[in-house]
């Protein structure tokens, strides 16, 4: 049986909004993963992995840690509290979908600093990719393999820190950060 053009043109186009539907839901997940890891969230951080995910990842020092997501978070998230604070900035990304897997090579570059900023050890912008391998499992996407590759550090001076002083508001690596206020909750607060 021949399908006739118009069903072949209705096709294409419920596949291509699939995709970018899966797209979407893959970017909005690696969002997740930098507020988790920069608002000091493990269990947001962890939940964008399925458990036992492989993770291929530099650690603090330097060190090249292989082994799951899991164990990866457990030896390195003390070492992050030592920074007032991290910013985790998505750059390109470029998906390929199919099906019920994705792959996704994702351009990043990351802050880390610690006042009063003058100490090198703790302050450095990263230059880095994450090649990810995605997979949806009961309609959810999470990462099921993670190679991080490094590209350059580079030490920082940050100046200018929130203060008594300036007023502006500060930044918390908690559950207590701004980014945590729903839009309800949001739109419910008095100005």
């Amino acid at each position: 049986m021949r399908h006739s053009g118009s069903e072949t043109t209705g096709d294409n186009r419920a596949r291509a909004l699939q995709a970018l539907l899966d797209k979407q839901e893959i970017y909005e997940l690696m969002c997740r993963y930098c507020r988790g890891v920069d608002r000091l969230d493990k269990e947001m951080t962890l939940s964008c992995f399925w458990p036992g995910a492989i993770d291929v990842h530099v650690g603090r020092g330097g060190r090249l840690h292989t082994g799951t997501a899991e164990q990866f978070f457990d030896q390195e998230w003390e070492g992050f509290g030592e920074f007032t604070g991290s910013q985790h900035h998505l750059c390109n990304m470029l998906i390929e979908v199919d099906a019920n897997r994705a792959v996704a090579e994702t351009y990043q570059f990351s802050f880390y600093w610690a006042e009063p900023g003058d100490d090198p050890e703790l302050n450095w912008l990263n230059s880095n990719r994450y090649h990810d391998v995605f997979e949806r499992r009961h309609g959810e996407w999470r990462i099921l393999r993670r190679d991080f590759l490094r590209n350059f550090s580079i030490p920082i001076e940050p100046t200018g820190f929130p203060s008594a002083e300036n007023q502006w508001l500060r930044p918390s690596a908690s559950r207590e950060d701004l980014a945590y206020r729903t839009v309800a909750a949001t739109l419910t607060e008095e100005p």
